[in-house]
């Protein structure tokens, strides 16, 4: 009896060590919390602005992640050609989105500061985001508005010329505060940056130093934002630019050069950018010849010569291309029909130093102390898709920037 109760006494002792052990071993760590990716473009801010003078938040986003010498939009390196461009990867040739004023030759129908996402001929990130299974979050992006072939982003803000740029910071802090099943993985907003001061006072003027003041007291509060979010709801901040910005003397008339009796030739001007457009034999030869009165300077392409030099193309490019040299833009007109007097301009050769842009980049995927030379927009959209962890954008003529980074 007494050995029974033994062997069970020693079955029972085996059995609770056994047990404490399996208790008091670690468990599964749980999963780690999959970052969400928020871009932010500040339209106009040139590569070296945030050096100019001290700026903190910029200063502490470049010690803290990734920045580049220079971001290098495509051509031409105009508002709504490089968005499309950050957006989808692929160069405006392929999305579709030329110039910020072009003739759609298929439909007839012109383009001019279009907000439709339908424009857009390549699908853009928050489509691909969304038809991959995760939320997507868009406010005031160009070309963003409405659906994409059917496919809209789970949260929309458009454009709105009153609201300010701490509404947008506000509206992307609200959406990463949400639980996680609601919570979008990919949120994309547009801000001012320094693009207002650069056209109406100049690159080198007291309001581009004021906007960038304000950009990076916008940046200080979206950094803080983030950081109280905690670890439980990590985020990869991408902070990009458009564009550069060049000083401008004078302004070049086309219409007094190419002689225009009726809705052809169609005369589009973007800045330094001019689309000509003809629909006969006869309107060809009589702008190539008028074409010669131009101030001198200005580059006069055909559609085979622009191809070659800037990759620029598509049927939505005109039959010839003019560019001005860097001081100098091609006139337009308001709605008002008043004159617009711009000091500085963009959508030059984007090789130019004055049309690079920023780039910036913080969080699990970005970690400190990386410098790269050049980043180019064609770049944005294929790395954006890569720390989502979903194919790359089909059209994209840029890489991967985290491929072959320690």
């Amino acid at each position: 009896m007494n050995g029974t109760i033994q062997r069970s006494v020693r079955i029972l002792a085996s059995v609770l060590v056994i047990a404490l052990a399996v208790a008091a071993a670690p468990g599964p760590r749980p999963a780690p919390a999959v970052p969400a990716v928020v871009l932010l473009t500040m339209d106009g801010v040139r590569w070296d602005y945030p050096q100019r003078e001290a700026l903190p938040a910029f200063s502490s986003m470049a010690a803290a992640g990734w920045t580049a010498r220079r971001l290098t939009p495509p051509f031409p390196s105009l508002t709504f050609p490089s968005h499309s461009t950050l957006a989808t990867g692929a160069s405006p040739a392929r999305h579709g989105i030329v110039a910020n004023n072009f003739l759609d030759r298929a439909s007839g129908r012109r383009f001019s500061d279009e907000r439709e996402a339908s424009w857009l001929e390549v699908p853009p990130l928050w489509a691909l985001a969304e038809r991959a299974g995760l939320k997507a979050a868009v406010r005031s992006w160009p070309c963003s508005q409405g659906a994409w072939n059917g496919t809209a982003p789970s949260f929309f803000q458009g454009y709105d010329g009153d609201a300010r740029d701490g509404e947008t910071v506000s509206w992307i802090l609200g959406l990463l505060h949400r639980p996680a099943p609601d919570r979008p993985r990919l949120i994309m907003a547009w801000t001012r940056g320094a693009d207002h001061a650069g056209h109406g006072e100049g690159p080198d003027s007291e309001g581009v130093r004021k906007a960038m003041r304000e950009a990076d007291r916008l940046l200080a509060g979206l950094r803080a934002g983030i950081a109280a979010l905690g670890p439980s709801t990590p985020v990869d901040l991408l902070v990009v630019s458009d564009h550069g910005m060049a000083p401008v003397n004078r302004m070049v008339d086309v219409v007094k050069v190419i002689p225009k009796a009726g809705y052809y030739p169609f005369i589009a001007t973007s800045g330094p950018l001019c689309n000509v457009y003809v629909k006969t034999e006869a309107q060809r030869r009589a702008v190539a010849a008028s074409l010669g009165r131009l101030p001198q300077g200005i580059l006069s392409m055909t559609r085979a010569e622009v191809e070659k030099r800037f990759g620029y193309g598509g049927d939505r490019m005109g039959d010839f291309v003019l560019l001005c040299p860097p001081g100098a833009t091609f006139a337009s007109f308001s709605r008002k029909g008043d004159r617009d007097v711009p000091r500085g301009m963009h959508g030059y050769d984007p090789s130019l130093p004055d049309m690079g842009g920023i780039f910036y980049a913080e969080g699990p995927q970005f970690p400190s102390g990386k410098t790269l030379a050049e980043v180019r927009a064609a770049d944005i959209a294929p790395t954006v898709c890569a720390v989502l962890r979903i194919p790359p954008p089909p059209s994209a003529a840029g890489r991967n920037l985290l491929v072959g980074s320690p």
